[in-house]
């Protein structure tokens, strides 16, 4: 979802018929990050930019996918994810995580090769154009040294199965101040600009269906 989701809240009603949201892996044009909508939205310093098409594929939503740090979001696998606690240091972030599985059957959670898995998203400059691979940090088990005092979350759930656990981000070589942590649940075929203005930067990428908490 859009950063700047009271801005264009209007726009989205007219515009999407149920909300998904997914990051562009490619060249952002950054307030924050600009994270491209369903149907292929792009946010950059001047507001939302129309660009082309993106391919989706219909899936099921069962609450809301976007929300403040403390919301409760539901992801199309009917896994309800809640931040417990966030760990603020100098060079890591440590989050604690709860999940509970509210389907009949057991979900896999986290498994990057099947596109599961939690990110951070930083706030870049106004304009500029930046690298997926810079802006978007992937975050890990903690150590083994700190698995006493922080268990790592689950990787998949039981049916009706609660999970608790934590994740960390490594920002020792992360220029970005975080400021939405992302849950990746599938990805998209999309168009991504190196400048949304102009379609002749336009390439074809890969995006990611998310859900995203504000920080």
């Amino acid at each position: 979802m859009d950063i700047r989701r009271s801005s264009t809240r209007a726009m989205f009603a007219v515009a999407l018929l149920a909300v998904l949201s997914f990051a562009f892996g490619a060249y952002l044009w950054m307030n924050g990050v600009s994270s491209p909508h369903g149907t292929g939205i792009l946010a950059n310093a001047n507001g939302p930019v129309d660009i082309p098409q993106a391919t989706t594929t219909p899936i099921t939503h069962y609450g809301p996918e976007d929300g403040s740090v403390d919301a409760s979001l539901i992801s199309p696998d009917n896994v309800t994810f809640h931040i417990v606690d966030i760990q603020r240091g100098v060079s890591s972030w440590l989050f604690h995580i709860h999940a509970h599985n509210n389907a009949a059957a057991s979900v896999v959670i986290q498994d990057p090769t099947s596109d599961h898995y939690f990110m951070l998203s930083g706030k870049g400059t106004p304009g500029t154009p930046i690298a997926a691979s810079q802006i978007f940090l992937k975050l890990t088990a903690p150590e083994t040294t700190n698995l006493a005092m922080h268990p790592a979350l689950s990787t998949s759930l039981a049916a009706g199965a609660d999970g608790d656990g934590w994740l960390v981000a490594n920002l020792t070589n992360y220029a970005y101040q975080p400021f939405q942590l992302l849950y990746v649940y599938g990805t998209v075929s999309a168009m991504a600009c190196t400048d949304p203005n102009d379609q002749s930067t336009c390439r074809p990428d890969t995006g990611y269906r998310t859900l995203v908490w504000q920080l």
